[in-house]
């Protein structure tokens, strides 16, 4: 796979002297070390089921109506995609029988068919704000994604084949019962076990460790994120309307987990995201290095290169007992990025 992979990138670079009468020297096929080479696309039209778990207790009228007002900047990468999307709200309140991790709303399941998408999403993401102080998002949450459930009021909304998407906005942390790790490890293996790179987990809420003044912090949540490779944000930050642009981009589906082909020494991994030069690059927070290499080349060049940062929150991490690179924050390969992997198999060790 590793020599195929070379020669298609060397095949490109040859394509586009071709076609610009261009000296060679504009292009450089840049790959990374290794003896072995794995190749990977991002998706480009993806299939993503998102819910967002909203608390409903006394403090939370402002945040959404934020939520409500902001959503045009969470939508723009879904709707630009072409995503076949579905998108459920369901509150923190577990003891209300209306709510219990029931969808919300006249029209519960939003998608693109759905006329005046704003409008609607406005409606139900005002889940009320009569709830208990003892709110409990995980545990709705996997009430709405497990039986009975999924097969009665909220029929319909987890789709097998589409990525699932979790945001949790709350001014307070989470309540329920169980550790953080119970929780991870429920949610990655609701599409299946060795699915769980189908499961992205975001947190809007208190800054850890000690809050803001309208918001104490939501250590949980973080966590909860953080352990899935999600994106973590402030429920106090000036402007809802930046953090929810980031989670839309990250909402659209795009995967973060892929799995090596042989077993890899962890200490030889490179990992290299390439981007149509008609395309936006990889996030710079993401790289150590970056090189443009497309010097007004058409479409269909890779000839934007981010060598990947072997770091969190922004970054890449080797994951050794699954043989698998995962993508955190920031990082995360844009649409239709080609995934570079160079290392060295096991059974080459010297």
């Amino acid at each position: 796979m590793g020599r195929c992979a070379q020669v298609r990138s060397l095949a490109l670079a040859a394509l586009w002297v071709v076609l610009t009468g261009c000296d060679e020297t504009r292009f450089r096929v840049r790959t990374p070390p290794g003896t072995h080479l794995d190749v990977f696309r991002q998706a480009s039209v993806p299939t993503v089921d998102i819910l967002w778990v909203v608390d409903n207790s006394a403090s939370m009228a402002e945040e959404q109506e934020a939520l409500a007002q902001n959503f045009g900047s969470f939508f723009q990468y879904i709707d630009a995609t072409g995503a076949d999307f579905q998108i459920g709200v369901i509150s923190t309140d577990v003891y209300n029988t209306t709510h219990q991790g029931k969808l919300l709303g006249s029209i519960p399941i939003i998608t693109r068919a759905t006329p005046r998408t704003a409008e609607v999403f406005a409606e139900n993401v005002h889940v009320g704000t009569e709830g208990k102080g003892d709110e409990q998002g995980f545990q709705a949450a996997s009430l709405a994604l497990s039986e009975p459930l999924i097969s009665t009021a909220n029929a319909g909304f987890m789709r097998a084949a589409a990525y699932l998407f979790l945001i949790f906005v709350s001014d307070e942390d989470d309540h329920s019962f169980g550790e953080v790790a119970y929780f991870l490890r429920h949610f990655e293996q609701i599409k299946g076990i060795g699915n769980d790179g189908m499961v992205n987990i975001a947190s809007v809420a208190g800054p850890v460790p000690d809050g803001c003044p309208d918001a104490e912090a939501g250590v949980r949540y973080a966590a909860l994120a953080e352990s899935s490779g999600g994106l973590v944000y402030s429920i106090c930050a000036e402007s809802f309307a930046g953090n929810l642009d980031a989670l839309g981009f990250s909402a659209a589906g795009l995967k973060r987990t892929f799995s090596l082909s042989q077993t890899a020494i962890p200490e030889s991994v490179k990992v290299y995201v390439k981007s149509d030069c008609a395309r936006e690059g990889a996030t710079p927070a993401g790289c150590e290095q970056e090189f443009n290499d497309c010097a007004s080349a058409a479409s269909g060049i890779y000839g934007r290169t981010c060598v990947v940062k072997q770091s969190l929150p922004d970054g890449f991490a080797f994951e050794q007992d699954t043989n698998s690179i995962r993508f955190y924050g920031e990082a995360v390969p844009p649409f239709g990025a080609i995934v570079e992997v160079g290392y060295i198999p096991a059974g080459e060790a010297p």
